[in-house]
Parts: C-alpha cells; structure tokens; sequence
C-alpha cells in the first residue's frame, strides 16, 4: 500500500513520512481509529516506506526489491499478527498458521473489519467469538526476535486488533516494549485503544486516524464520474467506512430509490396493509441480495436518524430534504421502547439474508414485526 492510494489523513502522511525523514522512527506505534478508517493501510504503507531503498519525497518508490515484496504483504521481515481461532489441536495457536489466509483477505479491503475476518474463517467460528491473539504468540514473537533480519534494516511487526490480547500475550509484550531491540519495530491497529494496558500504550507513539469525511469521498471518487449526491449516498450509507463504500461501488447497489422504498413499506406497515405489503415484499425480493443487504442497511440508517431527531441536536442529522421531512413524521413513532428491537432485528435480517435465508419469507415475517414495533407506545415519565 502507499501513501498516495489512501485517501484523507494528509497530515498523518506528512507526520509520518516526517519521522523517517529525520530519522525518528518510533520503535512502537500505535495507530488507532474508528472501524472502517485507515489505519492499517496507513500502517502498511508506513512499513513500506520505512524499509524503501529509493525512497521518494512523499511515498515509496514502488520499484526496489523491499517494495515489491510489501505490495504483496510477503517481505520476510514483515511479521503478521492478528486475532485467530483455536481449533482445539495441540499446535501452538498463532497467526502464521492462518498468514496466508488473511494476507489474501487485506488485499481485497485493507479496510476490512474484524467480523469480516472472523467470518473468513467460516465453520471454524461455531462459538460466535471475535478471536484472540494468544500467549504462544508473544512466544513466537520472542523466538524472532533471536533471529537476525532476512534483508531490511527494519524489521516490522505489524499487530491488528491487539486489543484482542488475552492478559498473558499482554504481559508478554510488555516487556518486550520496555527492552525494545534494535531496528525493530512494533505497529498496533486498534479500534480499542483504551482496552490495552496503560503501560503499554505509554510506550507508544499514538497516531489517532480520522474517518473517511465527505471532503476526501468526493476527492476520491469524483474521479470515477461519481456525482457528488452519489458520493453523499454512498458515504452515509456505508457509514463513513470507505472499504464499505468502494464494494457498494463494485457491487453497483442502486441507491437512489431506497428512500422511496423505506417510507412506502413503512407507510404500509403502519397502515397494517398486508395485501399490499406481500406486493412490496415480492418486488423488494427482485432487488438480489446484495441491494436487500444494502437497503437495511439504510432502514437502519433512518431508525437511528429518527433517534438523532427526538433526542439529540438536529444538526447531527444527516439527511437530504426529502429525507428530513419524512422522518419528522414518521420520528414520533421510533422512541426508547421499540427503537433497540427494531435494528436488532434489522440487524438480524442482513445475517440471515447473508446465510442465503428465503427472501421473501424474511421480509414477510419483518413486516409483520415491524407492524407489531410501531404499536408499541412510549411510557409517560411523570416527574
């Protein structure tokens, strides 16, 4: 990855890209930011960049031989870790033994999320857990430590979710950070920094990575003939997660009607019209999986906004006119009593659809849910 494919953070670049220029490079750092932001692409191509044998005035050279081997996240001083499942053998649990899976799973979505990964691993995950870097890591870790570097004068360990620690593998890497060795170094991508041990993260140079704003989505994908309206669509619908954003964009969901769709079905549910409810439901199942994934996702999108517009300021909305509008109708009807169940249960919708659930059963069944939510009435609250 380089620092020219990473949209937004121009100062983490310029900060970064400073540090190796005068010769300051951090021996542990740690880049932390909401899920969906860039940190790790941002840690990559740091880790590319500090390691670069023609290195430019604001990126890597793309072309030496240190280069080439990070493009493909394969350079032998270039050290994964990441939160794994235990199978239950007797062979040590680290993420060498998966590398090559998650290496081919960051370079689809350098952005990818953690229940992206966990979800990669598929059958393994029969305990729904997020995965855990365990204490034969921080042991594996120690054993190359004794070995000397293949190649580069650095040699990086890159750890992703290390707030997925266990307090052993913590502990462990604690005091490795308190005798850090020579020309190594250390980059932590955490979305919970507060999770890791306080003396940990005191022996860190913290790098905190913005979300992807609409500044840097039109910047980007202006580009590609996007209008800005699109771009605004797609950014809110993806929730500011630019990895989200580019597979909407591959994906080509088609956006521009969910609002229409979201009011109707809620028009109709409200009415408790189950004829014509059947009907929404069977032309909603031609839209494929993809878009129903996607136009939940902006139901979602719209509970919460009514949520912003009852009880918080009005100017955190983030909707268009005609989205306003509705919602400053249909709000009265979302409140503290059905607001958790209603995305609960859209939430449980996309996992089923997602497991190839019978698409018209499914949207059958949430109607009459939602029917069921929206009658539930707000308790007074008498002072």
């Amino acid at each position: 990855m380089l620092f020219k494919e990473i949209p937004g953070n121009h100062h983490v670049k310029k900060q970064l890209i400073g540090a190796v220029s005068n010769n300051r490079v951090s021996h542990a750092q740690l880049f932390f930011g909401n899920s969906g932001c860039a940190k790790l692409p941002l840690a990559f191509a740091y880790a590319r960049y500090i390691n670069c044998q023609q290195k430019l005035e604001g990126d890597s050279c793309e072309k030496c031989s240190s280069c080439i081997k990070y493009k493909n996240l394969s350079h032998p001083d270039l050290h994964l870790i990441f939160p794994i499942l235990k199978t239950g053998t007797t062979k040590p649990a680290v993420s060498d033994t998966y590398v090559n899976t998650w290496r081919d799973f960051i370079l689809k979505n350098s952005y990818g999320s953690l229940n992206d990964w966990i979800n990669t691993l598929g059958s393994e995950n029969k305990q729904g857990n997020k995965g855990s870097i365990y204490k034969d890591e921080a042991i594996l870790i120690q054993k190359k430590l004794s070995l000397k570097h293949f190649e580069s004068y650095y040699r990086v360990f890159l750890i992703w979710m290390p707030e997925q620690m266990n307090s052993q593998t913590s502990n462990k890497l604690l005091k490795i950070f308190e005798e850090p060795p020579k020309r190594t170094v250390f980059l932590l991508v955490s979305e919970k920094p507060n999770s890791l041990l306080p003396t940990i993260i005191s022996r860190t140079q913290i790098t905190k990575i913005n979300d992807f704003s609409y500044t840097d989505a039109i910047e980007f994908f202006e580009k590609e003939g996007l209008s800005i309206k699109k771009i605004k669509q797609l950014r809110d619908l993806a929730e500011s997660d630019f990895g989200k954003m580019k597979q909407l964009i591959i994906d080509e969901v088609k956006t521009d009607n969910f609002f229409v769709d979201f009011s109707s079905w809620m028009r109709l549910v409200y009415k408790k019209d189950v004829i014509n409810i059947l009907k929404w439901v069977d032309s909603s199942a031609l839209l494929g999986r993809k878009n129903q994934i996607m136009f939940l996702s902006y139901a979602i999108k719209m509970i919460r906004e009514c949520i912003i517009f009852n009880f918080a300021d009005k100017e955190l909305l983030k909707t268009n006119q005609e989205e306003s509008v509705f919602i400053s109708k249909f709000a009265p009807f979302i409140h503290e009593e059905n607001s958790i169940i209603i995305v609960e249960k859209l939430e449980g919708a996309i996992k089923a659809i997602d497991r190839n659930a019978n698409l018209k059963i499914l949207l059958f069944e949430l109607s009459l849910q939602m029917i069921r939510f929206l009658e539930i009435k707000r308790k007074l609250v008498i002072n």
